[in-house]
């Protein structure tokens, strides 16, 4: 069966919806909770990236008019040089066909062809991904699982009301400030640091931090608008000083806006110790109960070592739906 390369631009509606149904047929085969893109999504998603650029490469297993699998790789650019980043889907009726080892192959080549000697995935644990990758070659060592929680925010709200108090009388040396969509021009140059707070976080083996830049940030910014995804950032700022000290933020998928996606929550070294965090994510979700009430649910990746952000998580009411293995192979 022939396995296609296509330019991530040409990737039209039509053809991120077939690669979307093959990702529903996957889940749905695993038993999996976690939502998969939608068509538009995809399509947005492979044609402007996080950073303003699309994915480095795309392929299509099958005819384009009926894939049974599909595949990419991105190419960090402002840190990680040495790293390429891997993602695969292989229709359940057509594993074990050999199909996912020659994928793999042109994935490999393409990574080894742009000097890139580490390559990084991961699999659902449970899945038939895991032992498809222990198979061929990758090792979860120094590699952080990840575990997905996801919280119903239709359903007792009121503990994140009784959960703000607490942390607000803590906190009382704080105020808290909305940006609903890119950041004013003016916070661009304070966002880089709170973008940057996050690489305290539990870290994979061998992996640069993030380098944050005020360009980074426009960039970000940017992508989620022609992404059609709604940032939401609540940002808290130290009162006495006037340094902002943390950050929560978080993505409505405009196409699909049930169920929201929590990206970082950060809180600067100078300023931990004041449960910001608690009342960062407990400022969100107040927000978006009442200005958002179509978002059923938020999901949020952890660290399963990242026992600080957990208990934060599980406070609020949090449910682990699904653990991602990451997973890493030499070229």
């Amino acid at each position: 069966m022939e396995i296609s390369r296509v330019d991530p631009g040409d990737v039209d509606l039509e053809l991120a919806e077939r690669m979307v149904a093959v990702d529903a047929a996957s889940h749905r085969h695993a038993g999996l909770e976690v939502p998969v893109q939608s068509g538009p999504s995809r399509m947005f998603s492979l044609q402007h990236g996080n950073n303003g650029r699309p994915v480095a490469a795309v392929w299509v297993v099958g005819p384009p008019a009926e894939p049974v699998g599909w595949g990419l790789v991105e190419l960090p650019f402002l840190d990680n040089l040495d790293l390429a980043s891997l993602r695969a889907v292989i229709a359940p009726a057509h594993r074990r066909t050999g199909l996912g080892r020659a994928l793999l192959g042109q994935q490999t080549d393409f990574a080894r062809d742009h000097g890139r000697t580490k390559l990084v995935t991961g699999a659902w644990r449970g899945t038939d991904g895991i032992g498809f990758l222990d198979a061929s070659g990758f090792s979860t060592a120094g590699q952080h699982p990840y575990a997905v929680r996801r919280l119903d925010l239709h359903r007792d709200t009121s503990r994140w009301d009784r959960a703000y108090d607490e942390a607000a009388a803590v906190a009382s040396d704080y105020e808290l400030v909305r940006v609903a969509g890119p950041a004013d021009e003016a916070m661009v140059p304070g966002l880089v640091a709170l973008h940057e707070a996050i690489n305290d976080a539990p870290a994979d083996e061998g992996m640069e931090p993030d380098a944050w830049d005020a360009d980074r940030v426009r960039g970000y910014d940017a992508s989620m608008v022609r992404r059609h995804q709604t940032t939401y950032r609540i940002l808290a700022r130290h009162v006495p000083s006037g340094a902002w000290a943390g950050m929560s933020l978080l993505c409505v998928d405009e196409f699909a806006p049930t169920v929201a996606f929590q990206e970082d929550t950060t809180v600067v070294r100078a300023h931990r110790g004041h449960r910001l965090g608690l009342l960062m994510k407990c400022a969100m979700l107040r927000w978006l109960r009442d200005e958002r009430p179509e978002v059923a649910a938020t999901d949020t990746w952890n660290a399963t070592d990242n026992h600080h952000m957990i208990a934060v998580n599980e406070r609020l009411g949090c449910r682990v739906i699904a653990t991602n293995v990451g997973y890493r192979r030499q070229v």
